[in-house]
């Protein structure tokens, strides 16, 4: 457990989750040390009362210095696209590693260590209506769930380190650029569907994910235990309607069947080749999307350490919308 006025270390700092968890750490008494490499772009948290670390997770340089005195870690820094399975690993598994060991190493009076895992490291639900548990066995099925599913292995491995792990179901809020293309073609009027009209996922606003992050952090029951961090449930149909009131926009539906995403992979490739582009959809991607069901159950988080959604899904939708728009990016 740590309390206001303790230094926390947080690594991704400067990006979508990172930047909100700093802005939440320091209001509620926190000192906070940003970890950033010194490429990046610093535009949310730039004029913050923060600590600055430069250091790189993947190559382990500057993790030692990061880490020296802190009280605890938030370790949001991840890759989410690569173009290969031995970099997943290189930054989520084993760079995970190399800054668990330097925490320990450098920081005498660590008393938490909160690894943001992701709902990919579980896998999806086998059936609809089975929101997995924190007791069912992880079967990722992409390498980014398999390098965060080993990365967890690795760090409940570790000896005297104060762990807690989340994994976030997929996350969305102002200043998330993933999620920013649904909101965009909602606004065209068109609602792109695919495959069976029961597809489900869990989802949990940004704000909600940092609250849930300072229970973590604040609660010595939380140490040793790993949550999933999730708010509600939906169908794709259900999330698109309220993109759609939250843009006050009609849409037309267009279903799509499952069968089109294999040679979308391939134009997508062909695409990547021609530009130099990373690729819009991959062979990685279509697993994720062929899986119907991404569901995972709160009840965990909620039973031990009290969390409880402030955010409802239409409300976290008019948030979002509204930081877009303020943005130019709709």
């Amino acid at each position: 457990m740590i309390e206001p006025g303790a230094l926390v270390l947080v690594t991704g700092a400067n990006g979508f989750v990172g930047s909100h968890l700093v802005e939440a750490l320091l209001q509620a008494g926190y000192r906070v040390r940003c970890m950033v490499r010194r490429t990046s772009d610093l535009s949310f948290i730039r004029d913050l009362p923060v600590e600055w670390a430069y250091a790189e997770v993947g190559e382990g340089i500057g993790l030692p210095e990061a880490c020296e005195g802190v009280d605890a870690v938030v370790h949001c820094a991840a890759l989410t696209r690569a173009p290969d399975e031995e970099t997943f690993f290189r930054v989520n598994t084993w760079g995970s590693e190399a800054l668990a060991r330097a925490a320990l190493e450098a920081s005498p009076n660590l008393r938490r260590f909160v690894f943001i895992s992701s709902q990919a490291a579980a896998g999806p639900s086998p059936a609809a209506g089975d929101h997995l548990d924190e007791g069912r066995t992880p079967q990722p099925i992409t390498w980014y769930g398999q390098s965060k599913w080993a990365a967890e292995r690795a760090l409940l491995a570790m000896p005297g380190l104060p762990l807690t792990i989340l994994r976030a179901a997929p996350v969305f809020g102002p200043r998330d650029g993933d999620f920013w293309t649904y909101f965009d073609l909602v606004r065209r009027h068109l609602d792109l569907q695919l495959g069976s009209h029961d597809r489900a996922l869990s989802l949990i606003y940004v704000r909600d994910l940092v609250s849930l992050i300072l229970l973590a952090l604040e609660n010595d029951a939380a140490e040793g235990q790993t949550y999933f961090a999730c708010a509600w449930s939906h169908t794709h149909a259900e999330f698109s309607r309220a993109i759609a009131a939250a843009l006050d926009s009609r849409t037309v539906q267009v279903r799509l069947p499952l069968a089109i995403l294999a040679p979308m992979a391939v134009w997508s490739r062909i695409q990547c080749r021609l530009t130099g582009r990373p690729p819009l959809l991959n062979d990685q991607r279509v697993r994720d999307l062929r899986a119907p069901y991404w569901l995972c159950s709160g009840e965990k988080a909620a039973r031990e350490l009290g969390f409880a959604p402030r955010w409802d899904l239409l409300t976290a939708t008019q948030e979002t919308a509204r930081w877009y728009r303020e943005q130019g990016w709709l």
